[in-house]
């Protein structure tokens, strides 16, 4: 592995764990009787930020390496389900992720103008969703990365 493929991994893995906690973050604060929407919208939209530099990183790092030179290795290994269900799994629902994100960013934005404890409400339960389908993904690619 080239030391640029090795640094966009390291982008991957850093930036979503540090998106899935910046969603924690928006989801408690919007749970608050009195959220600070400026903060909660700033917040939200620096996560999609790093949900899509994620995206793109590991996109980079899967078409030019891992489909190759890692892929085969854990099919071969003890543990071949890591890819043919974990793997195969975390691409398809990864894929979903920074959509959400960026709807959940929008909404945070239009609540700082016009707040509304039902969209807050709605906006709070994507945001647990975007929460449990990063820590699934992340766990998948724990998983994933182990089975090598």
């Amino acid at each position: 592995m080239t030391t640029t493929l090795a640094a966009l991994l390291i982008v991957h893995v850093i930036g979503g764990i540090i998106a899935i906690g910046m969603h924690n973050v928006v989801l408690m604060h919007l749970l608050k009787k009195a959220p600070n929407y400026v903060f909660i919208s700033r917040l939200a939209w620096s996560a999609a930020a790093l949900f899509l530099l994620s995206w793109a990183t590991s996109a980079y790092y899967y078409v030019t390496y891992y489909g190759t030179a890692v892929k085969p290795r854990i099919l071969a290994g003890a543990a071949p389900v890591a890819h043919t269900f974990f793997m195969e799994t975390k691409e398809h629902i990864f894929l979903v992720l920074p959509f959400v994100a960026l709807s959940i960013a929008l909404c945070a934005s239009y609540l700082r103008a016009n707040p509304d404890d039902g969209l807050r409400k709605s906006t709070a339960l994507l945001t647990f969703v975007a929460l449990v389908i990063g820590v699934a993904t992340a766990a998948s690619g724990m998983f994933v990365s182990g089975s090598i």
